[in-house]
């Protein structure tokens, strides 16, 4: 027999091969063991590490393990991560509570002074915390807004509603429980200032009569059944100067929306909810201003949503609003950038209308017009005098 070097003999050969066999067999009759079956016997510690545990079979992914333990304060993180919701398109996604920070203009003696509840120059922070107060101040109707904060904007709105960001309102101020009537218009008309011969051609400025007034003698009248619908029709530019007339102003922006949705921030005047029943809907012509009062808003306003789009005084530009921006110029200082209108109004299909939302907003240049733009006024708890 010829021995090749390096190689053993056949029957050393034969003999490792069998206790090799027999080995294997022995193992096969135990259980397999995986590491996550390991446990200590009592009153042992683990000879296992964090890092030899493999990551949960889940639908989540994690990461992988860099390194041979995972830190205590990861740990209860994994432990409690759960699958992502995608919420109802209808929901507006949760937002994280803001910080408003008030800074009140008023001293709580002024509002106590003025006779109305204290809490609206130190601010409410619920709707529910304010009773509506409404007074006669020179002749019109008007409701006192607190002062407060909310969140501006629809972060589930149209381009023009985002962001939805805090804004506060620092002092109380009193807003035109409706929009302006007709009737209201005829006294500006018929005031010294309003028979300039301009009064009819910027109500019309096609040159038509208007046809929501008549003249009578040498003055001017609601036309018959006219007398306490909304005035229609109204440009920018005279709205401001009707306000003018009575001491008054336009609301701002923020303003508005804060006196149609309150500190709770509803999607509408009345709530959360669209209700067909507290709406406008216009079917031929505007009703009388104030004919859906259960539609009316957390400070008492009526019509914040439907009837006419609102002139307000700001000029259109991107959220976050910031009065400081120039967004708040006048017609001076910018008399061609177009003006934001509030509000919405309802004159389509039953199944087919504007944005009604307190959050919606248009713009349009200051001397448009066309018959759904109407207008309602504000001003200071101070009762200025009247234009003549």
């Amino acid at each position: 027999m010829v021995k090749i070097p390096g190689r053993p003999y056949p029957g050393l050969m034969l003999l490792m091969i069998l206790c090799f066999w027999m080995m294997m067999g022995c193992r096969s009759t135990q259980p397999e063991m995986h590491p996550d079956s390991l446990e200590a016997e009592p009153g042992q510690a683990s000879t296992r590490t964090q890092a030899s545990q493999p990551f949960p079979t889940s639908t989540l992914s994690y990461p992988t393990a860099t390194s041979t333990t995972i830190p205590a304060s990861v740990t209860p993180l994994l432990a409690t991560a759960s699958p992502i919701i995608t919420p109802e398109p209808s929901k507006p996604l949760p937002t994280t509570t803001p910080q408003f920070v008030l800074n009140p203009a008023l001293l709580p003696e002024v509002c106590s002074n003025a006779d109305i509840p204290e809490s609206a120059c130190l601010g409410v922070v619920r709707n529910a915390d304010w009773e509506p107060v409404v007074r006669e101040i020179n002749g019109f109707e008007m409701v006192l807004v607190p002062a407060g904060c909310f969140m501006m904007g629809n972060a589930m709105g149209a381009q023009k509603e985002q962001p939805d960001h805090p804004v506060c309102i620092d002092q109380p101020f009193w807003m035109d429980r409706t929009e302006v009537t007709v009737a209201q218009y005829t006294d500006f008309m018929n005031a010294p200032r309003g028979k300039a011969d301009d009064v009819l051609a910027w109500v019309d400025p096609n040159g038509r009569t208007f046809i929501q007034v008549e003249q009578e003698g040498d003055g001017w009248v609601p036309m018959p059944g006219d007398r306490d619908r909304p005035l229609e029709s109204v440009p920018y530019a005279k709205a401001v100067e009707y306000c003018a007339w009575r001491g008054a102003r336009l609301l701002s922006e923020a303003e508005w929306e804060f006196a149609a949705r309150g500190p709770d921030g509803w999607l509408y005047p009345w709530g959360n909810e669209f209700d067909p029943e507290k709406v406008v809907r216009i079917r031929g012509k505007t009703p009388p201003v104030g004919s859906k009062p259960q539609g009316a808003s957390w400070v008492g306003a009526f019509d914040l949503s439907s009837s006419l789009f609102e002139w307000v005084s700001s000029i259109y530009k991107p959220y976050p609003y910031d009065p400081t921006d120039g967004r708040e110029a006048g017609l001076e200082e910018d008399g061609s950038s177009e003006r934001v209108l509030r509000g919405g109004a309802w004159y389509h299909a039953d199944k087919m209308h504007d944005n009604l939302t307190a959050t919606g907003r248009i713009s349009l240049p200051p001397g448009y017009v066309v018959w759904p733009l109407g207008m309602r006024c504000a001003q200071p708890l101070e009762e200025p005098a009247r234009l003549p």
